[in-house]
């Protein structure tokens, strides 16, 4: 079967950033199906791996981008996606959010090729942006409400990230079919580094004695991480033997780095910068705690954070500064707790919880990983996604012996 492949955030293995795209396609292909991926970037390519061709378009985003300049990157990507896709074999196009205008190449392209759309929902477009305040026009709310029940009633099969996005796909359009597949812990990808804890934090420089609290992730505006260096600096004002380490970039980097100095620590200490996909597979597992920071928003709540699921699988149990479903369900597990958002009370229910035993981090690490195995495997929910796209097309469920990705 043929399968078009339209995300505009595609990462290839080797970059920083979201791997699902990259993780199920390649699966698709192991699966038998011919598989192009045509997403944006900074520069052009056109690369073959895996069974899988990918099509990077020349469409610029980076998370610090203002709003505006984001939009424009948006409809950029629509119109030469749309321009692109509709070229492409297909025998079922599927397309992912957000942002929300990706369901546009996938419309057409479904529409060209007389194929089944199946569409995948990352985020609630216009919902999250509206509530955030960043959506404030009333004629693009219109048009964003509008487009948006155009992409469910349009959809054979709609793929939502969390019970919460199901819920919100389901007000808009109730008739339209839906699946639940969050995202995954690649449990596989993290077991060489979490049997070689003790090495790497000695390569690091981490002591055996400190406690790591570690984040990797967007420093976008929605992330809160602020949250995160100020907590550090809470612990330090305790002489508490903390390290906490933030991995990333984004429109908050600027006021992280002023809001560690202002605490008196080294921004190169506590904000080391991006790392590739690799290097957090590496360290994860190295560190005590995994973070998961939120700005206190209840449309964020329902985000299916890779974060959290990068955690479990390196058996790294959890503290959030946010309420939703993720924390509820490392809290029963035992895999994770939601500190106050404020962070000098936050610093003293972190010492108080781990003195009291309250927060164990030995079972903690145990039971993370114990449920990224039994609940969030990637192969596990690959096998959900991969039912729903062949679904959407029966009569073309088959391995294909044409080239991937002809174009005409």
């Amino acid at each position: 079967m043929r399968i078009v492949y339209i995300h505009q955030h595609f990462n290839f293995p080797w970059e920083s950033g979201w791997q699902r795209p990259w993780q199920f396609a390649r699966r698709l292909a192991r699966a038998g199906h011919e598989v192009t991926v045509i997403c944006g970037g900074r520069e052009a390519v056109r690369q073959h791996m895996d069974g899988v061709e990918v099509h990077r378009l020349t469409v610029p985003y980076e998370n610090a981008m203002a709003f505006g300049q984001r939009v424009r990157s948006f409809i950029s990507f629509m119109t030469r996606a749309s321009w692109f896709a509709s070229k492409v074999k297909a025998d079922v196009v599927f397309a992912s959010s957000t942002p929300l205008t990706t369901a546009v190449p996938g419309m057409i392209a479904a529409t060209l090729r007389r194929a089944p759309f199946v569409f995948e929902v990352r985020d609630l477009w216009p919902e999250a942006p509206v509530a955030l305040g960043f959506l404030k026009n009333r004629g693009a709310i219109w048009a964003a409400e509008k487009l948006e029940k155009l992409a469910y009633r349009s959809a054979d099969h709609v793929i939502a990230l969390s019970p919460g996005m199901e819920a919100g796909v389901k007000r808009v359009c109730p008739e339209v079919g839906t699946t639940v597949v969050p995202n995954a812990s690649d449990v596989e990808n993290f077991a060489a580094s979490r049997e070689k804890r003790s090495e790497v934090r000695a390569d690091l420089g981490w002591a055996d004695d400190e406690t790591v609290l570690f984040y990797a992730g967007s420093f976008g505006v929605t992330y809160d991480v602020p949250w995160l260096i100020r907590l550090a600096g809470e612990l330090r004002r305790r002489g508490e033997n903390f390290r906490v380490v933030a991995y990333g970039q984004g429109a908050d980097t600027e006021q992280c780095r002023r809001v560690a100095r202002e605490f008196g620590l080294n921004p190169l200490d506590v904000l080391p910068g991006k790392i590739p996909r690799t290097e957090i597979e590496r360290m994860l597992p190295a560190a005590d705690i995994a973070v998961s920071t939120l700005v206190d928003n209840p449309a964020l709540e329902i985000n299916s954070l890779n974060k959290v699921f990068d955690a479990l699988a390196a058996a790294r149990p959890v503290v959030f500064n946010h309420a939703g479903w993720l924390p509820e369900v490392l809290k029963e597990n035992g895999a994770g707790w939601q500190l106050s958002r404020n962070p000098a009370t936050a610093a003293d229910q972190l010492l108080k919880g781990i003195r009291s035993g309250e927060i164990d981090l030995h079972s903690g690490s145990r039971a993370a990983l114990d449920l990224a195995r039994r609940e969030f495997d990637r192969d596990l929910l690959f096998d959900r996604f991969l039912r729903v796209v062949e679904n959407a097309a029966p009569d073309h469920n088959m391995t294909s012996t044409t080239t991937a990705s002809q174009v005409e």
